[in-house]
C-alpha cells in the first residue's frame, strides 16, 4: 500500500486545464464513488478549487491509480490523455504527507499564506468521510493538515498583512476609519479590480456599497454581484460628499476626479476624512487631490510598496511554517509506522495472555480465596507486561526505522 496523491495545479495547467477538471460541489460524491470503485484504490478523497484539483489516495498500485485518475478526469473534461498526463504531478508517502500540509498551511497557494485554503481542505476530508471512501489513513491525514494549518495561523503570522492590491486598499481604509461598519463606500468603474475591491469593502461590512460607471448597465451587472447599489455616473460625481471611501478604477484617459470635485465634497462633508483610492493606470484621481486637508489618497505605487513588504514577510514566515510541516510529518510517519507492526505486537500480547490463562486454569488454587486468586492473575499480568515491554519497544522502532521514509 502506498500513499500517493495525483493532480495538477496553478503551477502545472493552464486555467482551461483546471476548468475542464474541477469538481462542482454537486459532483463531488459521484467522483468519490468513482474513484473508490477502482479496484487498486482502498481510500480516496479529492480537492478541487480553482487553483487545483487533487486525488489522494492508498493506493495497492500507484500507476493503476494514476490512469484511473487520469481516465476519469479525460470523461470530465474532453481532454485527451497525453494533454492532461503532461499537466500531472504524483508525490507518494511522504512527499504526498508534505504536499497536503504545504497545501492546507498555505505555502503553496498562488497567493501565499490566504486562509480559504485550510478550510477547503478540511471540507475536502469531511466529505470523504461522510462518503466512506476515506478511512483510517486519510481520515488521520486530513486531520493532520487542519491542524498544520490551524499552527501556521496561531503560531506565525503567515496570513497576515495584505498581498494583493485590492486587499491593501481595504487594508489601509480600515486603519484610517478604525472599522468600516457605519460607512458608505463608492467605487467608481466596473472592472476587475474594482470588482474585488468591492467584495473586499462587502466582506469588512461597510453600511453601504454604490456602484458606478459609465456604462450604467455594468455598474448594476457588478451591484448585483457584490451586494451594492448602482447609481449613475453623474449621480456618483455629484453625491461623492456622502462617500467615506472611494475607490476609483476606470479606464479613462484623463481624471475622473479633480482636486475641484473633491474640495466641494470636502466642504459639504465638513472636512470629515474622506480616503481615496486610485487603482486605475493612468491614474484617475489628480494628485493634487492629496494635499486638501483629511484627505487621504494612496495611488498604485503606495499600494503596491506595502503589498511587496507584506510578500516579503510572508516569506520570512514561510520558513517557521516549513518547520511545523516538518515536525507534524514526523508525527505522522510515525503513527502510519505504527500500523505494521500493530498486528504483531496484538498477537504476541495474545499468545502470551492465552498461555498466562492456561496457566491459570491448570494451578490448584482451591485453598486461595477469590481475592487471593485476583492477586496472582494480577501478579502474572504484571510479570507479563514487563517481559513484553522490551520487544513491543524493538517492534515499534523497527517499524519506525524503514517502513515510512
Amino acid at each position: 500500500m502506498s500513499l500517493v496523491v495525483i493532480g495538477l495545479s496553478y503551477r502545472t495547467a493552464p486555467v482551461e486545464v483546471r476548468d475542464g477538471v474541477a469538481v462542482l460541489p454537486q459532483a463531488l460524491d459521484a467522483v468519490l464513488q468513482y474513484f473508490s470503485g477502482v479496484s487498486e484504490i482502498a481510500e480516496c478523497a479529492v480537492l478541487s478549487t480553482c487553483n487545483r484539483s487533487e486525488v489522494y489516495c492508498v493506493a495497492t498500485d500507484i500507476h493503476a491509480a494514476r490512469e484511473a485518475v487520469i481516465k476519469g478526469w479525460c470523461d470530465q473534461s474532453g481532454l485527451d490523455a497525453d494533454t492532461l498526463g503532461r499537466h500531472l504531478f504524483v508525490y507518494r508517502d511522504t512527499e504526498a504527507v508534505r504536499h497536503l500540509f504545504r497545501v492546507a498551511s498555505g505555502l503553496d497557494s498562488m497567493v501565499m499564506g490566504e486562509p480559504q485554503i485550510a478550510g477547503q481542505v478540511k471540507e475536502a476530508g469531511a466529505a470523504a468521510l461522510s462518503m466512506g471512501t476515506s478511512k483510517t489513513v486519510l481520515n488521520r491525514l486530513f486531520r493532520a493538515a487542519t491542524e498544520v494549518s490551524k499552527r501556521a495561523r496561531t503560531e506565525t503570522e503567515i496570513a497576515t498583512g495584505a498581498v494583493s492590491v485590492s486587499f491593501a486598499a481595504v487594508e489601509l481604509a480600515k486603519k484610517i476609519f478604525g472599522n468600516l461598519e457605519g460607512h458608505t463606500a463608492l467605487v467608481l468603474g466596473a472592472g476587475e479590480m474594482s470588482e474585488l475591491t468591492a467584495r473586499h469593502l462587502a466582506d469588512n461590512g461597510v453600511k453601504s456599497l454604490l456602484v458606478t460607471s459609465r456604462t450604467f448597465e455594468r455598474a448594476q451587472n457588478l451591484a448585483v454581484r457584490v451586494g451594492g447599489r448602482a447609481i449613475s455616473w453623474d449621480d456618483g460625481i455629484d453625491n461623492l460628499h456622502g462617500a467615506d471611501v472611494v475607490i476609483s478604477s476606470t479606464s479613462a484617459e484623463t481624471y475622473v476626479l479633480e482636486r475641484h470635485h473633491v474640495a466641494a465634497a470636502m466642504q459639504k462633508r465638513n472636512n470629515r476624512s474622506m480616503f481615496l483610492i486610485d487603482i486605475a493606470m493612468p491614474r484617475d484621481i489628480d494628485p493634487a487631490v492629496g494635499d486638501l486637508y483629511n484627505v487621504f489618497l494612496y495611488d498604485l505605487d503606495d499600494l503596491e510598496s506595502v503589498v511587496g513588504a507584506n510578500l516579503e514577510k510572508r516569506k520570512i514566515e514561510a520558513d517557521k511554517v516549513s518547520a511545523i510541516i516538518e515536525e507534524e510529518i514526523g508525527n505522522f510517519s510515525a503513527w502510519i509506522n505504527s500500523l505494521s507492526v500493530v498486528p504483531a505486537i496484538v498477537a504476541l500480547r495474545g499468545h502470551f495472555q492465552s498461555f498466562m490463562d492456561s496457566e491459570l486454569a491448570q494451578a490448584k488454587f482451591s485453598e486461595f480465596s477469590d481475592d487471593q486468586r485476583d492477586q496472582v492473575a494480577n501478579l502474572m499480568r504484571r510479570f507479563m507486561n514487563k517481559v513484553l515491554h522490551k520487544p513491543v519497544t524493538r517492534l515499534r522502532e523497527a517499524g519506525d526505522s524503514f517502513l515510512f521514509i
